[in-house]
């Protein structure tokens, strides 16, 4: 197994979701069946970084290849940001209805005006 410094292949500060992208690429190219990617020396990581981090290493939607990913040494805000994002990675978003909703068309200014002035306090 491969240990892979991410601050190494990328930067302290993980701000952007395309290098997700360059770390898939060198995660790939690595030709390992399992790497761990090292967080330690990570000092920042934007809420962007880590929801695409989370769609491709954590929740693998085909993107590895088979390749077997851990996560290690996460700093305790970097592990907190990777929680709150996988809470919105799961399930269907669910959108109420709105009630008691209906349509007014107006031929002229002067009728939508009365008309809000009957909504209005």
């Amino acid at each position: 197994m491969k240990i892979i410094d991410i601050t190494s292949v990328l930067s302290n500060d993980l701000k952007s979701r395309i290098a997700v992208e360059d770390l898939l690429l060198y995660v790939k190219n690595t030709h390992e069946a399992e790497v761990s990617i090292d967080f330690s020396k990570v000092l920042f990581a934007t809420r962007s970084f880590m929801d695409e981090y989370y769609n491709t290493f954590v929740n693998d939607h085909g993107k590895l290849n088979g390749i077997k990913v851990e996560s290690i040494n996460l700093p305790d805000d970097v592990l907190y940001m990777l929680n709150v994002v996988s809470k919105t990675q799961t399930g269907k978003k669910m959108y109420e209805e709105p009630v008691n909703t209906s349509t007014h068309r107006f031929k002229t200014v002067k009728e939508m005006t009365d008309w809000m002035r009957t909504i209005c306090l």
